[in-house]
């Protein structure tokens, strides 16, 4: 299981550099395969301290008899981000090579995530005696990227070298996981893919994200508590409005801080929890400062990583909102919609938009003709990316109707789970590769 860049451990710390959904659904995923009796070996690039423990990250790290974590070292000692990677995965390769004996520890399947993974999957796979079957799971791709991103941008992202590493990887793999209607629509026809294609999207484990009411003395209250001006007391009587990602750009919390702060003006009785990473100082002091100059500071929980958290704050949550406009799939609206909170998102999410918005669609002009119309669905609104105004009318909407929010919020729940829980998506996942390759993948490994 190669997943090259980030800082990947077993308790994920989602708003590092580079870490978040990805990682999450690694360790999810290789759970799943350990509980159908796999062996799996995950592979991250370290070599460096971490950026919090200052600890080493290096040598084999074991999670139980089933996972383990080998940390791949290429001789430089610091972070590097993941659109740099390309000029390390010789060194990477030559790593895995040698600390990775396929004669004690034969390989069934390698999974490889985004295209450095694949990059680094693709020469070790030349360099086995036998090679394996290698399966990617891009979670984004470049042309759609380049697509949601302005021009200037494109030479810091390297856009067209990760196209091109693309390219020559949907030539050579032996599968591709399609983590949405989205990537699949892309790979053929930005990239010609006609190869096999498993559906493999992120999934949610119900026992973590699930419906629940959170008593008076439940310590989420005194947590916000901590992050704003409000008492506990003052907090348990807010309409909560969430929203947790990784500080980037392209998640676009600035939009989502200006529609909030025109909702909380007609819905006064409101709290905005947004995730904002200190690490991520420019852009962090940016948002920050738009809090201030909005005046919307005692009616905001700035919050960092806040993992152990998100149950609880998911739980108490009125409504979920991800602006963002670069999602491969949206796991953060997932694990919400699973919490049985509606969700507000833009049209760049495709879980929002393939599966929560359902059926009927009804289509809503904001008041005063200003934006386009935003749509209601079955378990989400969905909003044009970057209107403003639209976001904010969508939160006042369900701010303001108790009703509407509690049948949104049901139905997304119920559009979830249990269609995406990982028991039944490995299951179909290892059924389809023993049909394609004709393995034994589809029965567990247990005795």
């Amino acid at each position: 299981m190669l997943t090259i860049h980030g800082i990947h451990q077993w308790q994920v710390i989602p708003g590092l550099p580079d870490t978040g959904g990805q990682n999450v659904f690694v360790n999810q995923f290789s759970q799943a395969l350990a509980d159908q009796g796999f062996k799996i070996t995950i592979v991250n690039r370290g070599g460096y301290p971490h950026p919090t423990s200052g600890k080493m990250r290096s040598g084999l790290h074991y999670k139980d008899a089933h996972q383990r974590i080998l940390y791949l070292e290429d001789g430089q000692e610091q972070f590097v981000r993941k659109e740099d990677m390309g000029e390390h995965i010789p060194a990477l390769v030559a790593f895995l090579q040698a600390h990775l004996d396929t004669r004690q520890t034969p390989l069934d399947l390698m999974i490889s995530h985004y295209w450095d993974a694949g990059k680094v999957g693709e020469r070790y796979n030349q360099s086995l005696p036998s090679p394996v079957s290698h399966i990617w799971v891009p979670h984004s791709l470049g042309a759609i990227k380049k697509k949601n991103t302005a021009p200037e941008q494109w030479q810091n992202l390297r856009i067209e070298q990760r196209i091109h590493t693309e390219q020559q990887l949907v030539q050579v793999v032996d599968g591709i996981g399609s983590t949405s209607s989205r990537i699949q629509a892309s790979l053929s026809e930005d990239y010609g893919y006609r190869g096999p294609l498993f559906w493999l999207p992120p999934c949610v484990d119900p026992g973590r994200f699930h419906p629940r009411q959170a008593e008076d003395d439940d310590p989420i209250w005194e947590f916000l508590s901590q992050h704003t001006p409000l008492s506990p007391q003052e907090v348990r009587n807010c309409r909560i409005v969430t929203e947790i990602s990784r500080t980037d750009s392209t998640k676009r919390k600035n939009v989502l801080i200006e529609a909030f702060a025109r909702a909380q003006r007609q819905c006064p009785n409101s709290l905005l929890v947004v995730a904002i990473d200190e690490q991520q100082a420019a852009l962090a002091g940016e948002l920050k400062i738009m809090i201030e100059e909005l005046q919307i500071g005692a009616r905001t929980a700035v919050v960092g990583s806040i993992w152990e958290w998100l149950p609880a704050l998911y739980a108490i949550t009125d409504v979920y909102c991800t602006p963002s406009i670069m999602e491969g799939f949206g796991m953060s609206a997932q694990e919400a919609a699973a919490s049985g909170a509606p969700v507000v998102s833009s049209d760049k999410v495709p879980f929002a938009t393939e599966y929560l918005l359902g059926e009927p669609v009804r289509e809503v002009h904001p008041p005063g003709g200003l934006g386009q119309p935003v749509l209601i669905g079955q378990g989400a609104v969905v909003v044009p990316a970057d209107e403003v105004a639209g976001f904010s009318y969508a939160l006042e909407l369900l701010l303001q109707d108790s009703a509407m929010r509690k049948k949104i919020g049901q139905q997304a729940h119920q559009i979830t789970i249990p269609k995406f829980t990982w028991g039944s998506v490995v299951r179909d996942f290892l059924q389809a590769l023993a049909d394609q390759f004709g393995t034994n993948f589809g029965k567990s490994k247990k005795a």
